[in-house]
């Protein structure tokens, strides 16, 4: 039997002052189009999470931060409806130097700070699942995400 292979993505949790986290709105992407999301990225080749967390901050937001910034790290096994498995390593950051900024116009649409314990309804669902098992002391977790669910918007007559 050939043994299921896994990849790896990196989820960051930014806090502002007033401890509301940072979610990216995701557009021009076939997964969870129009979703509010975490600042997240794979990990490449010849990388570690920590590698990754930095150059997703980089390349996704205009900021830099340092491993020695993280302040909570969780993870998640994460079976998908259609794509391979992955393991997830979120990473809470304490600081970053830079202005927050959209870097890939084409990937996100707009960034919103919201508290974390009222996540809006359209975050994708299996990040408000981790988020809200953190919140509860649960550092490892196993989940199943929907990755085909698209935004339906109803119409007013």
């Amino acid at each position: 039997m050939e043994k299921e292979k896994f990849l790896s993505s990196i989820y960051l949790i930014i806090r502002n002052e007033k401890q509301q986290i940072l979610l990216q709105r995701r557009q021009g992407t076939k997964l969870w189009p129009g979703f509010l999301a975490l600042p997240a990225g794979h990990i490449d080749a010849n990388e570690n999470a920590y590698e990754a967390a930095v150059r997703e901050a980089k390349e996704e937001l205009g900021i830099t931060i340092k491993v020695e910034d993280i302040i909570d790290t969780f993870v998640v096994n994460r079976k998908n409806k259609s794509l391979p498995p992955y393991y997830d390593v979120y990473f809470e950051i304490s600081n970053y130097l830079g202005n927050i900024n959209i870097m890939e116009p084409e990937k996100c649409s707009e960034l919103i700070w919201s508290d974390i314990d009222k996540l809006p309804e359209d975050v994708i669902d299996f990040e408000k699942e981790a988020i809200n098992n953190n919140l509860s002391g649960i550092k490892f977790s196993a989940t199943y995400a929907d990755n085909e669910k698209k935004i339906t918007k109803c119409m007013k007559k």
